[in-house]
């Protein structure tokens, strides 16, 4: 059998319909089945597991595994901006969460951090959206743990503007330290 993972691959629709546990399933289930570390690259299809199978190992399903991963972090979709959108939960339990520097989007380079603060229940994201050229709207997934985000403050008042169900609050333009609690 010949699997070619990089060829069909649904991440992106899977992040656009918010089926999020779906979107991270294939980005794994691609990198395990195309990475091969004996030789450090992804390859086009393979033939057994664990055993690299060239001579297909070629750039453009390296591009798409890498470009899929970036999708995960920062996508941008018409004017709007997503951060961390496709981010695995278990992500934000550790104490180094997600940082992402200087990501070139369509509408600039964009910086983010997203971690817990050491209190139960309590995330916090430092945020510098791009400048150059301001996206209509941004918004910052956050994908608690736990349970579901219970309050927000950005730049330390209250905010409201956040979407439940897909666990985005909407951001002000410019820079945010944007606090989230969760229960």
């Amino acid at each position: 059998m010949v699997f070619q993972a990089n060829l069909q691959n649904p991440i992106l629709a899977y992040l656009k319909r918010h089926e999020i546990p779906a979107a991270i399933r294939s980005l794994y289930n691609n990198f395990v089945s195309c990475f091969y570390p004996e030789v450090n690259i992804f390859t086009e299809e393979y033939r057994m597991w664990r055993h690299a199978s060239g001579p297909f190992y070629k750039s453009p399903d390296e591009a798409r595994f890498v470009h899929r991963l970036r999708d995960v972090l920062v996508r941008e979709e018409g004017e709007t901006l997503w951060l961390a959108s496709g981010t695995p939960r278990r992500w934000l339990e550790t104490p180094e969460g997600i940082s992402v520097e200087r990501l070139i989007t369509h509408f600039g380079p964009v910086s983010y951090s997203l971690k817990p603060t050491g209190q139960p229940g309590v995330l916090e994201a430092g945020i510098e959206l791009p400048s150059q050229r301001p996206a209509a709207k941004a918004y910052l997934v956050a994908r608690v743990p736990k349970g579901r985000i219970r309050a927000v403050a950005v730049n330390g008042k209250p905010w409201t503007r956040i979407d439940a169900q897909r666990e985005a609050i909407e951001l002000p333009p410019g820079s945010s330290l944007v606090r989230i609690e969760y229960r």
